[in-house]
């Protein structure tokens, strides 16, 4: 993670994947780093390991939670993966 910068994972093989940070304010950073581990896995089980999917999930996730006053929800998550994926 780099933050507002996004975020960067070389996979397994080798292959390295970017994918920039949606905007958004910062409200609460507390729990965003876990949040993206979790969209991560959760992104990496639901398509069969993609990895680039499974760490747009996870940008999704720690900024979603980033954004929020609280830890953010699978609705908050799926709202901003869906922005993240328009762009």
């Amino acid at each position: 993670s780099m933050a507002g910068e996004g975020a960067v994972l070389v996979a397994e093989d080798g292959s390295v994947y970017e994918a920039p940070a949606p905007k958004g304010t910062l409200v609460n950073a507390v729990g965003a780093g876990d949040s993206m581990v979790a969209g991560f896995l959760s992104g990496y089980l639901e398509s069969d390991g993609d990895h680039a999917y499974a760490l747009r999930k996870g940008i999704a996730a720690g900024s979603a939670s980033a954004f929020s006053e609280d830890l953010a929800t699978a609705r908050e998550v799926s709202m901003l993966l869906s922005r993240m994926n328009a762009s």
